[in-house]
């Protein structure tokens, strides 16, 4: 699918619209362009002594009709101009968007958040832009530019071609500049995306800034980031501070061109002096074509500069899973890892790993860090993607089950918990809106987080804020806890989500799963030994292998790695 976005294709899409705009200001264009040649009626009108009260009356007349008729078709050409740059704005965002959301996990792990937020709001902004005034000045200052010209040329060629003389100039100009622009555009684009970025890990941060007091080191590093910011403003600054008066000159060079010559020619009596006064007042509008050709390459190429930023993202093709004849496990008979390896840039995280795990059981799975044993689940969910031929399902291997038929019935509660800005209510009920009311508490009592929502000044509707800064870590992982209780999942996976709880609560909500997830499976992943100590089955993992698996009882029997560390940590 061709994603990759240009400010032709993005007009494309609305030119009804755009055509309907372009013809108003056409005639907004031509009504500018008959007020000089009924001035110059007027003008010539007085220089004979026939000239009547009802004849200015006339003329009067003409000028209001055509202020009305303009007023009207500038409406027009703004509603529709103007609007659809928003419709554009909109449209792209939605698409880019979506598109973010189709992409892989691994996507994100290489992109700052920042980056991603200036390209969602800024670069588009900036297409936006580009789209609407950009398309509007270009070609407001070519219609005028060519259709005053011929205006000229109708009343005096000879004046026309003279005042012609400084374009070649200005053609020359804004192309030199116009790539000068987009470049530094772009990096100014990529300073933004720094500083947002920077920002961003800053306040969603700030509890940990201000535990370490990092407040004036973060300071600088934002000072830094600002700095950069505005040295690659002034950089843009610098050329368009050059390129605007250079433009504005050429346009007075043309105008000094021609009082000289137009002066000498109507002292010459070769045109006369209403003929003098609509040049003149043609080339005075003539400036505004000049500079709009020369505002109109900056807006759009910073819309092209964005845009290259976006394509960037929208050419990155998210990993299409296609699997022929997909099959529906039953979640009944178990799942099992066969053999499985798995390296993670040329290091072995997972070695020969072999493991049967029944459904209506509740295990525990444990070792050091960086022992396999996220990866093991990574794999299982899809997050990473497995080799075929080692983990199977009802013994239907991994490979022929799509990620959605998986996710729907095993929930997996990372240990990175997220909790979105809203209410309380809405996060427990995240993935199910439509839930009723009294699933959402009785599943906020078995995580054993009711008590203190209740206590909050607006209970289940209380704003978490960003990030869900105003709750304690244990509040976050307990809120969790109830998203996943609500989706009845088939299996249960935890990974390390009891961190930050004490151990009587932790004992509480263990308990609670493990009486709902009764004829289910429950897989908790934790380095915390006496967490799992009550599950019927435990594994345990060393350097990517399989080290212990037993009963509580039996591993404590075996004195290995897990009664060590089982001792260790009652102590």
């Amino acid at each position: 699918m061709e994603r990759k976005v240009t400010l032709f294709k993005l007009l494309l899409r609305y030119r009804y619209s755009f055509i309907v705009g372009l013809i108003a200001l056409s005639l907004v264009d031509v009504c500018m362009l008959i007020i000089p040649r009924v001035i110059e009626k007027v003008i010539d009108a007085l220089t004979l002594e026939t000239v009547t009260i009802n004849d200015i009356t006339r003329f009067s007349i003409y000028i209001l009709g055509i202020a009305v008729a303009m007023s009207i078709f500038r409406f027009i050409w703004r509603y529709f101009i103007m609007g659809t740059a928003r419709k554009i704005e909109q449209s792209l965002r939605n698409d880019f968007f979506s598109h973010l959301q189709s992409l892989n996990f691994d996507f994100f792990s290489n992109r700052k958040v920042g980056d991603l937020m200036a390209h969602t709001v800024n670069d588009i902004e900036t297409i936006k832009f580009a789209s609407g005034l950009g398309v509007l000045v270009a070609y407001d200052g070519i219609f005028l530019f060519v259709f005053i010209l011929i205006a000229m040329a109708l009343i005096s060629p000879e004046l026309a071609l003279y005042a012609f003389i400084p374009f070649p100039v200005l053609g020359f100009v804004i192309y030199i500049f116009g790539n000068k622009i987009e470049k530094r555009f772009q990096k100014v684009q990529d300073s933004f995306s720094e500083i947002t970025e920077q920002a961003r890990q800053a306040i969603s941060g700030i509890k940990v800034i201000k535990s370490y007091t990092r407040e004036e080191k973060e300071y600088k590093g934002f000072s830094s980031s600002s700095n950069d910011y505005l040295n690659q403003n002034l950089s843009l600054i610098k050329v368009w501070g050059i390129y605007q008066p250079l433009i504005t000159f050429l346009a007075a060079t043309a105008t000094a061109i021609f009082l000289w010559i137009g002066g000498v020619n109507t002292i010459n009596m070769n045109i006369t002096l209403g003929d003098f006064a609509a040049i003149l007042i043609y080339l005075t509008m003539l400036t505004w074509p000049m500079m709009a050709m020369g505002w109109a390459v900056d807006i759009i190429k910073r819309g092209n500069a964005s845009i290259n930023r976006i394509n960037k993202i929208l050419e990155v093709e998210p990993k299409k899973e296609i699997i022929e004849d997909p099959a529906v496990p039953e979640f009944k008979s178990g799942i099992k890892f066969q053999g499985l390896n798995f390296s993670y840039n040329g290091r072995k995280i997972l070695d020969d790993v072999n493991l049967k795990i029944n459904y209506g059981k509740a295990y525990g799975i444990t070792g050091s860090t960086g022992s396999g044993k996220t990866t093991l689940i990574k794999l299982l969910m899809k997050i990473d993607e497995p080799s075929s031929n080692h983990i199977f399902i009802d013994s239907i291997d991994l490979a022929k089950i799509r990620k959605e038929d998986i996710r729907k019935n095993i929930i997996f509660v990372p240990q990175e918990t997220t909790v979105f800005s809203g209410t309380i209510k809405d996060n427990i009920s995240f993935m199910n809106p439509s839930v009723k009311e009294e699933d959402i508490v009785r599943a906020s009592k078995l995580a054993q987080i009711y008590d203190e929502i209740v206590e909050f000044p607006d209970g289940f509707d209380t704003r978490v804020g960003e990030r869900g800064l105003s709750l304690s870590g244990g509040q976050r992982q307990r809120i969790a806890i109830a998203r996943a209780i609500l989706l009845d999942p088939k299996v249960l996976i935890l990974d390390d989500v009891f961190s930050s709880l004490d151990l009587q609560t932790e004992n509480v909500v263990m308990g609670n799963l493990r009486e709902i997830m009764k004829q289910k499976t429950l897989i908790a992943v934790s380095s915390r030994v006496p967490s799992i100590s009550g599950l019927d089955e435990i594994i345990v993992f060393e350097n990517g292998k399989i080290v212990e698996e037993g009963s509580h009882e039996t591993l404590m029997q075996k004195n290995g790695i897990y009664a060590s560390l089982y001792s260790i940590q009652t102590i």
